[in-house]
């Protein structure tokens, strides 16, 4: 049976509940922008280190996959980058000729190499952590070890998740 005082506290409680999912849908939103905000952040950062090493973007892509992956091969590199073999060969010719690569012998598969990082290419590749872990270090200050250790999971969740997106077959 409703009563005049039961319809008042279901009308609360279906607002409040409306009002979380708008709260929830508003916080998405937030992080969603957040996030396309550190890509965005994280392109320019990557322009800029391409225009101070004298080599262009993709180059500095293949170097922060190498950088992630130690011991990457040509055709995986490839492969991540969405570029053919033969680009691929004069990339890291490039780069080796620039000190920021080395290829070495890969010792599972003699007709293969690994691709590496040189320090200078580590160090090129430092500038621009240096420049996230301060940008991290000033957000970050004033949070509890908690707080941070929970941001830290919430990203590296979403970083395998849309790492997971880019991997997977397309569905049918």
């Amino acid at each position: 049976m409703t009563t005049p005082g039961s319809l008042h506290v279901d009308e609360a409680s279906d607002a409040k509940a409306a009002d979380g999912q708008a709260a929830t849908k508003d916080g998405l939103l937030r992080i969603v922008q957040g996030l396309r905000r550190v890509d965005t952040g994280t392109y320019a950062l990557r322009i800029r280190l391409a225009e101070k090493l004298g080599i262009g973007t993709i180059d500095i892509n293949a170097m922060a996959f190498v950088g992630e992956v130690d011991g990457l091969t040509p055709k995986d590199l490839g492969k991540t980058l969405n570029i053919t073999t033969g680009s691929v060969t004069a990339m890291v010719d490039r780069l080796e000729s620039k000190g920021f690569m080395v290829r070495k012998p890969n010792p599972t598969d003699r007709r293969s190499v690994l691709l590496h990082l040189s320090p200078e290419g580590n160090e090129a590749m430092q500038w621009a952590n240096d420049h996230f872990a301060a940008a991290a270090r000033a957000l970050l200050e004033s949070s509890s070890k908690e707080s941070v250790a929970d941001i830290a999971e919430f990203l590296e969740g979403i970083g395998q998740r849309l790492m997971d997106a880019a991997n997977a077959p397309e569905a049918d």
